[in-house]
C-alpha cells in the first residue's frame, strides 16, 4: 500500500514550504505549479503530468499559478530489476554452456 497526499492550491494562496523526510516524488494532477528548493539557484515551472523527484531533507516551497494547481505528494517508485542477465542465463542453459542438458523447445 502506498500513501499519497492529495493538495489543491489556489492561485491567490501564498506559498507552502514542506521539508521533505523521505525520497518522494511531487506529480502534479491538474493545473501549473512553481517549485523552488532551498540552496538551489534554479526554480521549476511544472505542468499537470509532470513529476520532480525530491530527496530526504530538502526543503521546498510550492506556489499555484494563477489558475491553480492540484498536486500530490508520494513515495518515487521503485526502480525495475534487471531481467538481462537472468535472461542470458537462461539461454546458456539451454544451450548447454553451463553444464545443463539443452531445452526442447515448442517449434
Amino acid at each position: 500500500m502506498r500513501e499519497l497526499r492529495l493538495y489543491e492550491m489556489d492561485g491567490n494562496e501564498p506559498a507552502a514550504r514542506w521539508r521533505i523526510v523521505d525520497r518522494t516524488d511531487l506529480h502534479v494532477a491538474d493545473g501549473d505549479l512553481w517549485v523552488t528548493i532551498e540552496g538551489r539557484p534554479a526554480d521549476y515551472w511544472l505542468h499537470a503530468g509532470e513529476s520532480l523527484a525530491l530527496l530526504p531533507g530538502m526543503r521546498v516551497w510550492v506556489s499555484a499559478a494563477a489558475g491553480g494547481a492540484v498536486f500530490a505528494f508520494g513515495p518515487q517508485a521503485a526502480r525495475a530489476r534487471q531481467a538481462v542477465p537472468l535472461t542470458w542465463r537462461w539461454l546458456d542453459a539451454a544451450r548447454g554452456r553451463v553444464g545443463q542438458a539443452g531445452a526442447t523447445l515448442p517449434t
